[in-house]
């Protein structure tokens, strides 16, 4: 085969998909399984590498057409190491697992990048996608959590060990009582993302406000992203406050992302982003009302573009980095 490919893999709690991209992001094939979050991690690897090969089988490619292998992982990692640190998604946790030696066992001979799935989708947006001809930007994903990757100059900005980007962490509020999977206390995740939803939810019924929807401290178990959104369209007052209140958190952190790094863009996406133009613009007024006089260029906010297959197609092109 004369045309190199990129290959991507896509690691979440939920799917766990592989895919061949040509080097203009175009789609060659796609392979997903559903079954891999309850298995123990080296089988977790031992399916990684049965997807590339029957994705490789399927479009008739060799190892050698291929220039290598992306991952994108929900997890926080050591990227020169190619280890995950530590995941929050999956039945079993694990702590400095050698991801990509493992897998290199596996499939030998193939140069294999592991990272963290908000660095890939900002590498695949700023190839791809809405960060197409920037120079400086930070992609954010709103959904269960909250993360980010940051471009600069062109280049993946990670740190020290890969975990630069996590502004899901970055704390918002700092007299708030909402606990943060970190441990830490008013973290923008914990005000504003899909996962701390049903905390929300109870702690404004403990305030006083009443669900219209039927919702009660004993129920709020299944408020996510999509009740959250139905239930505002129904005029529930508390999915209201919970939905405009995660768009303030979100524009008071891409603040602080402008003042710390300048950037040209900030791109947002994840699911909770389908929470539509209201959403989106509060994100941005809220940001705006912070600026004041010490905006001299503007800062672009837009949304993202790669759409459904953002996770591959930005695991794919850490490749060409």
């Amino acid at each position: 085969m004369s045309e190199k490919l990129i290959c991507g893999v896509d690691l979440g709690g939920t799917k766990l998909s592989a895919a061949l991209f040509k080097t203009d992001g175009t789609l060659v094939g796609k392979e997903t399984v559903y079954d891999h979050s309850d298995k123990q991690w080296d089988d977790i690897v031992s399916v990684i590498a049965e997807l590339v090969t029957k994705v490789m089988d399927s479009c008739s490619v060799m190892a050698e057409d291929v220039l290598g292998i992306g991952v994108a992982c929900a997890a926080h990692i050591h990227f020169k190491k190619g280890m995950i640190v530590t995941v929050s998604n999956f039945a079993h946790n694990i702590y400095d697992y050698p991801f990509v030696d493992k897998l290199s066992v596996l499939l030998p001979g193939m140069r294999i990048i592991l990272d963290n799935d908000a660095n890939a989708q900002a590498f695949g947006e700023f190839m791809f996608g809405a960060g197409k001809g920037y120079h400086n930007l930070v992609f954010v994903t709103v959904s269960t959590g909250i993360g980010g990757g940051i471009i600069v100059n062109d280049k993946m900005l990670r740190g020290k060990v890969g975990t630069a980007g996590e502004v899901g962490h970055s704390i918002i509020d700092i007299d708030s009582d909402v606990k943060c999977t970190c441990g830490n206390y008013g973290c923008a995740m914990a005000l504003a993302s899909g996962l701390f939803f049903p905390d929300l939810y109870r702690m404004h019924l403990k305030k006083g406000l009443e669900s219209s929807i039927g919702i009660t401290a004993e129920t709020a178990d299944q408020m996510n992203g999509q009740t959250i959104e139905e239930g505002m369209k129904k005029g529930d007052p508390i999915c209201t406050a919970i939905v405009e209140n995660s768009a303030d958190v979100v524009g008071s952190t891409l603040y602080n992302i402008y003042k710390m790094l300048d950037p040209e863009l900030v791109i947002l996406g994840g699911g909770l982003m389908s929470f539509g133009d209201m959403y989106l613009n509060r994100i941005r007024e809220r940001f705006l009302s912070h600026t004041h006089e010490m905006m001299s260029e503007a800062m672009e906010i837009k949304l993202a573009e790669t759409g459904r297959d953002a996770g591959l197609l930005g695991a794919a092109a850490l490749v060409l980095e």
